[in-house]
């Protein structure tokens, strides 16, 4: 039962990493490496900005200089790794205390 379960779930999970490992190496032949992958993503902006009465500011669309970096600024950065760090394992231990 459990074991057969355990042995497929990890089995799988090689499968799913070599065959992404996979992918990304294609991927990466494709667009010429990661340097060209990152020149291509900070130059990338979308042709069409503005509809009928739809006017979109460029901060939404426009790449950041810090998108490759894991850490970014915790005031200004548009990701809030400062709160995910120290809220979520207050969080986590919240919801594994009550469903007990």
């Amino acid at each position: 039962g459990l074991a057969s379960v355990i042995y497929t779930d990890t089995l799988q999970t090689i499968i799913m990493l070599i065959g992404s490992f996979i992918l990304m190496g294609f991927a990466f032949n494709k667009v010429g490496g990661y340097e060209s992958f990152t020149k291509k993503y900070m130059n990338a902006v979308p042709s069409v900005v503005e509809g009928d009465n739809l006017t979109i500011s460029a901060s939404c669309y426009t790449p950041q200089e810090d998108s490759f970096h894991i850490f970014r600024d915790p005031v200004t950065g548009d990701i809030p790794w400062p709160g995910i760090i120290f809220a979520m394992p207050i969080t986590a231990l919240w919801s594994s205390c009550s469903t007990a």
